[in-house]
């Protein structure tokens, strides 16, 4: 018979061994690391549409949302400061490509938080396009920063990055969707974007094969990110729920795949209005009277005011201008109705600016503003009185073409095709007007007591006039109504609305501002409270 020995460990060391036991068999804590992908105007359903392996695999084992949204002006400055800093364009200020009085001082890249918390990390952006890295990312706060000629090179060096280093957060930006988009409309149906997707996609495969074969993956505990930094609708840079629509993928083991895909639904209010006006047509164009006191140097401000309505929305009919339309770098300047959105474009003969932004395909009437201030170099365009989109003209001069405005038509009277619809209300001032006078006189005629009456150059309310002419009022000039081919001039009584305001609920759609306090969530950081975003999941 045996006999069992008995414990004689004093209590305490009992459990001081016991503790030792359990730490030793803890699981170690995996380091955090983090790759960000970016892909420059990749609309989701292209990626979709294109049955992309890759990044649909991706999506699948995510959080992904497709309804992320970008902010107006949605810019690619706007989209990755945006994705960088945390925080809206009201507070990064860069709201053109130029980056014209942007502020990553006191908003800088996530990358400072990291640095500042975490100064040990190996951190690196590696971009095609070189203004992510010469305004946004500041040199200080990474440790590997470079500008690639291309793609190919971008790929090249990511991988280098992740495979040859200990890299701690990498951010890697592709540009060629992008241009493919402005080459060919960013639409599911064009061959040539659905290539660049395709392209991205087996790129975005090579980097994560890359990645996961690291030596230490296993050891390592990795959030992939990958983002576009606005949506696409034959161009970008406007308003439309299209241009804003992003994507943002998360990918992590401590993410549950989740889908947020919820649709904006829009309310539009109006306001009744009723008018007898011209209707512009086929061969039925006005034309301004000369405008000597009307400067349009390079360092003249001036305001186009006109109330528009469209009963077509295809090709680019002109609603006012005074150069030849047939390109947009030709001197002077066009406001079209470019495919039911309308465009503001100037030029100097050698530089140009469009800036896109009220969607007349409602064929509801709209109170159009458009104000070009020389003191901030801003070109500014309004609905309604609300602004809705913005653009840099700085880099554009002299717009005097030596040609009279006209209505309906461009400059020449010989464009194709012509405006089609009404044209009221227009307003012409010889200096800038503060969004304060242009909403308070959005959905009323003009009156001697308007704050800059001063600097009225030409009214006519449209309604004023009979046969071939609309009366001028408060300031002398008429407009003609011109035909050609034997076409008539007609008035019409209409009852059609003015748009006054949409709402739209976005059903809590993430912002782009999201991710990066997304990232520092990730790595334990606490993120800045002037943030706007928050983290999009824990972990």
């Amino acid at each position: 018979m045996s006999c069992k020995k008995a414990d004689t460990t004093a209590p305490e060391e009992k459990q001081i061994s016991d503790e030792q036991a359990l730490a030793k068999n803890a699981p170690v804590a995996k380091p955090k690391k983090v790759l960000f992908i970016g892909i420059d105007g990749c609309v989701w359903k292209a990626i979709t549409a294109t049955n992309a392996p890759n990044l649909k695999t991706l999506m699948n084992q995510s959080y992904t949302s497709t309804n992320a949204l970008a902010q107006v002006p949605t810019w690619s400055s706007n989209g990755w400061s945006a994705l960088f800093t945390g925080v809206g364009v009201a507070k990064h200020k860069a709201s053109d490509n130029s980056f014209s009085g942007s502020d990553f001082v006191n908003y800088p890249s996530f990358f400072r938080q990291i640095k500042t918390s975490l100064p040990a990390l190996r951190t690196a952006s590696i971009v095609t396009w070189s203004s992510i890295n010469n305004f946004i990312v500041a040199t200080p706060d990474v440790t590997v920063k470079q500008n690639s000629a291309n793609d190919n090179a971008t790929e090249t060096r990511i991988i280098q990055e992740i495979t040859t280093s200990n890299t701690d957060v990498a951010f890697c930006h592709f540009d060629n969707v992008d241009h493919a988009g402005h080459a060919s409309n960013y639409r599911t149906t064009t061959q040539m974007y659905m290539d660049s997707v395709k392209a991205a996609d087996a790129r975005v495969g090579r980097i994560l094969t890359a990645l996961k074969a690291r030596p230490t993956y296993n050891n390592e505990d990795w959030l992939i990110v990958v983002a576009t930094d606005h949506g696409g609708d034959l161009s970008h840079g406007g308003s439309s729920y299209l241009e804003q629509n992003a994507f943002i993928i998360l990918n992590n083991s401590a993410i549950s795949p989740q889908l947020v895909n919820a649709l904006p639904t829009t309310a539009t209010e109006s306001t009744p209005h009723s008018i007898s006006t011209v209707n512009f047509k086929t061969n039925v164009y006005g034309q301004l009277p000369t405008l000597s006191s009307l400067n349009l140097s390079a360092t003249s401000s001036f305001t186009i005011e006109f109330r528009a309505r469209a009963t077509t929305a295809t090709s680019d009919p002109v609603i006012i201008g005074n150069k030849n339309w047939a390109s947009g770098y030709n001197k002077g300047i066009i406001i079209a109705n470019r495919n039911g959105i309308i465009r503001a474009n100037f030029g100097d003969g050698t530089n140009r600016l469009d800036i896109d932004g009220v969607d007349l395909t409602d064929q509801l009437w709209h109170q159009v503003a458009i104000v070009v201030n020389r003191s901030t170099q801003k070109a500014t365009m309004y609905d309604g009185g609300i602004q809705v989109a913005e653009g840099n003209i700085s880099a554009v001069g002299d717009l005097q073409s030596g040609t009279a405005f006209k209505i309906g038509q461009d400059g020449t009277g010989n464009y194709s095709p012509y405006f089609t619809g009404n044209i009221s209300e227009i307003r012409l001032f010889k200096s800038a007007l503060p969004a304060t006078s242009i909403n308070a006189y959005s959905f009323t005629a003009l009156t001697s007591s308007h704050p800059q009456n001063a600097d009225l150059v030409l009214y006519t309310k449209g309604n004023e006039g009979t046969g071939t002419t609309y009366n001028g009022s408060l300031v002398a000039p008429q407009i003609s109504i011109l035909t050609k081919s034997s076409a008539t001039v007609t008035w019409s009584a209409l009852t059609t609305p003015i748009f006054k305001l949409k709402t739209t609920d976005y059903h809590g759609a993430p912002y782009l501002y999201n991710v990066p306090p997304t990232i520092l969530k990730f790595l334990g950081i606490t993120a800045p409270n002037y943030y706007d975003g928050q983290a999009l999941v824990n972990f």
